[in-house]
């Protein structure tokens, strides 16, 4: 998996009119060091202008004044026009995401002006399931690496035959009994 790596700039006020909005209620966005942790998940929360792809996450850590402030589990979204805002949990120490993260320096080596970024989540990196050996940050494979276990199997099972894999697969998989 990845996280979301929120930036805050300086606190700004936005308006009465997001006062009232039912899913993010917030009258400023931004960070100073004043603000509790509340208003720290208040102000990362959105609206940003972020793909689908964002819908995936699961954690967001927010960075200000250089240090990561916060950490979040995310567990629902919402889009208004191009735009997303996240709902969720603040973490706390003894949670994996938080104790990687909170009170350390900004996990994004960029400079990008963009305040979110996708960041590999380490909480969820595992080995790739082909037998390389390489770490993966999304899923079991790296790409192509399930194809390549595949056709090591059909080679040391089937002398590099795929047509003999298919024989064998329709005479004994699940649909061996219809044919």
């Amino acid at each position: 998996m990845f996280l979301l790596r929120i930036k805050l700039g300086p606190r700004t006020y936005v308006g009465d009119e997001q006062g009232a909005h039912k899913f993010l209620p917030r009258m400023h966005a931004g960070w100073d060091p004043t603000m509790t942790d509340q208003q720290v998940y208040d102000a990362a929360r959105g609206w940003w202008r972020l793909n689908q792809r964002a819908e995936q996450e699961r954690y967001a850590v927010v960075v200000a004044g250089g240090q990561c402030r916060l950490a979040i589990r995310i567990t629902k979204w919402q889009q208004e026009g191009d735009r997303r805002a996240f709902a969720g949990d603040i973490l706390g120490p003894g949670d994996l995401v938080h104790d990687k993260f909170v009170g350390k320096p900004d996990p994004a080596n960029s400079t990008s002006r963009f305040p979110v970024l996708y960041l590999a989540d380490p909480v969820d990196e595992a080995t790739c399931r082909c037998g390389c050996g390489a770490t993966v940050s999304r899923g079991e494979w790296l790409q192509g690496h399930d194809q390549r276990a595949i056709h090591d199997r059909i080679r040391a099972d089937f002398g590099g035959s795929v047509s003999k894999f298919i024989d064998w697969y329709d005479a004994n998989g699940p649909f061996a009994s219809e044919n």
